[in-house]
């Protein structure tokens, strides 16, 4: 018998013991499946290596049953030290998405026109750039002062709105803007500035940081364990890529109550567009405190802002938060296969807006990551708009539940754990999560989703934190009531089901009464855009000195051509690497 064989059989056979004694070790710290199936497998596996091992030194005689082992031994050991990364990947995991960083980044840039010559920060010494003080009062400062650090004074010209702002970039009035990054999709959304990403160009990136606007603890409200008191989670989902240190608008609103002990979970979509009065969480800077405006903006000043407005328009607790944007489902929906989701008749797409990819047909359609993100962000394609857009975001959270629990996660555990890491954040307790996944590998539940999705009139309303009109939805009171009630029957132990839904009738419908914010613009016609425009002196200590003797012509919409056009058909040439649509 060759003694090198026999040595390289003996280092394996060190190895292996003690790779399998860590990963027992590691499983049992990490506490996430159930001892009545952590320890017969634990047995099981510990019981096959010690077989392995004794077969392998003193059975074997001949060279070629030794290598075999030896083959055998190398494969185990590799094992071993894959299930040891992956089990210490989790475990980094479940504190990584739970220790919320304390600080928030903010980015607040300088936009010329894409023609300007202008294309570094030296380039802006002794220019005019527009501003918009109401937006974004600290940013704007910051970026004014980090200006100056680099020895580059500017000149400012105050606007009144964003419409305002962009007009005076784009005819010309100013030779760039300053803006906080978070209000680029809402240019987007601009019917003339749609692609505003391929019309401009950044010449100068400010960046600060800020407190998180609320604790971890000050923010939870926590039920005593999640295996047996209901309780609901906020999923707000952010409308950018990479990473979420930085704070967007909210793009997708959902609830989810979840009864473990009936194993019922309900759905509640709230439409991105709701109008409702925003709820400023302690610490928010600029955030403009009970004043009227769409529930995504409220993602600008944390999933804090989020969370309370949602529960001051329900009246209702939200127990934990989690906070996504669209790289995360992208990431995840690859890491496990894909998934399936159900396209009803009528509602098929052959070209998704967001991205341009392939659409969907009537029937079973089996998604990747980008095509999974672009069926939850379609809206375009619908006559009822935003309204089925988050149908189709509950389908794809379902289908991506389904896909998690299904026997085919093994095969994808550890990319899935791969993904996982920086795809979301949560104020749930390590703890709490791993107690669920012990619960769900005990009891295999059924799960039973049920769903529910706020309605409303479609307007166009003064909304305070863009400074002007957008389009919105007023919720009709009878839904947010309707709401309210299918949450508290699953709270309670019953079924959602048993709470009727509102009429379709929209005549017999009430729309939430806002008269008490009257004195905020209530109708476009209170607040026809402001044609003086103000140009501000500029001092060393920043306080601008206002002249009013500059006025403009009446304000007329650019009127350049965009890359899409008004049938809101994909342009393959269009830059969407914005992430807007």
């Amino acid at each position: 018998m060759s003694p090198l064989l026999k040595l390289l059989c003996f280092l394996l056979s060190v190895a292996s013991l003690g790779l399998v004694a860590f990963l027992s070790f590691q499983l049992f710290k990490l506490d996430m499946l159930p001892l009545t199936l952590l320890l017969p497998v634990l047995f099981v596996v510990v019981l096959i290596t010690l077989l392995i091992i004794v077969f392998s030194n003193f059975k074997c005689r001949k060279n070629v049953s030794k290598l075999i082992m030896t083959i055998v031994l190398a494969a185990m050991t590799a094992a071993y030290g894959l299930g040891n990364y992956y089990v210490y990947g989790l475990s980094n995991l479940f504190n990584e998405v739970t220790n919320l960083t304390d600080k928030v980044v903010n980015k607040v840039n300088v936009y010329a026109l894409a023609g300007s010559s202008m294309a570094s920060v030296s380039d802006l010494k002794g220019k005019t750039l527009g501003i918009v003080t109401g937006l974004d009062e600290q940013g704007t400062n910051r970026c004014i002062e980090d200006l100056n650090k680099e020895d580059v004074q500017v000149e400012t010209v105050e606007y009144n709105t964003l419409s305002d702002l962009l007009y005076g970039l784009f005819n010309e009035q100013v030779d760039g803007i300053i803006l906080n990054e978070t209000y680029e999709n809402d240019i987007h959304e601009q019917g003339d500035y749609t692609n505003f990403g391929v019309m401009t160009k950044r010449v100068y990136e400010s960046v600060y940081y800020t407190d998180r606007s609320t604790s971890q603890s000050e923010s939870l409200n926590a039920v005593d364990s999640i295996t047996t008191t209901p309780f609901t989670i906020l999923i707000s989902g952010n409308d950018s890529y990479g990473s979420l240190a930085q704070t967007s608008r909210s793009d997708v609103n959902m609830l989810v109550t979840i009864d473990p002990s009936n194993h019922r979970v309900l759905m509640t979509s709230l439409p991105r567009d709701l109008y409702v009065p925003i709820a400023c969480p302690e610490g928010a800077e600029d955030c403009p405190d009970d004043t009227l405006n769409k529930l995504t903006h409220t993602g600008q000043y944390g999933v804090e802002a989020t969370d309370e407005t949602i529960e001051k328009a329900l009246d209702i607790t939200v127990n934990y938060t989690v906070r996504v944007n669209f790289s995360s489902l992208v990431n995840l929906v690859d890491a496990v296969g894909g998934i399936d989701v159900y396209v009803e008749e009528g509602l098929e797409v052959d070209t998704f807006y967001a991205n341009g990819t392939e659409g969907v047909q009537a029937g079973w359609n089996h998604l990747d990551g980008e095509r999974a993100l672009a069926f939850a962000r379609e809206r375009h394609a619908y006559i009822d708009g935003d309204a089925q857009r988050v149908k189709n975001q509950q389908i794809v959270l379902e289908a991506l539940i389904n896909k998690v629990i299904s026997p085919s996660m093994i095969i994808n555990f550890g990319s899935f754990i791969d993904a996982l890491g920086g795809a979301f954040e949560t104020n749930m307790p390590a703890d709490q999560i791993r107690s669920f996944i012990r619960y769900q590998f005990a009891m295999m539940p059924k799960w039973n989703f049920e769903s529910f999705t706020i309605l409303g009139l479609v307007s166009t309303e003064y909304c305070t934190i863009q400074g002007d009109y957008a389009s919105v939805m007023i919720p009709y009171e009878e839904y947010l009531d309707t709401a309210k009630e299918k949450i508290d029957a699953i709270l309670s132990g019953k079924s959602s089901d048993t709470i009727d839904a509102p009429t379709s009738d929209t005549s017999l419908l009430t729309l939430r009464d806002y008269s008490e914010y009257q004195d905020q613009p209530s109708t476009y016609e209170d607040s026809a855009p402001d044609t003086t425009y103000q140009e501000p002196v500029q001092d060393d200590t920043q306080d601008w000195q206002v002249d009013d003797s500059q006025q403009y012509d009446d304000y007329v919409p650019y009127q350049e051509e965009p890359v899409q056009d008004d049938g809101n058909m994909y342009d393959p040439n269009a830059d969407m690497s914005q992430g807007y649509y």
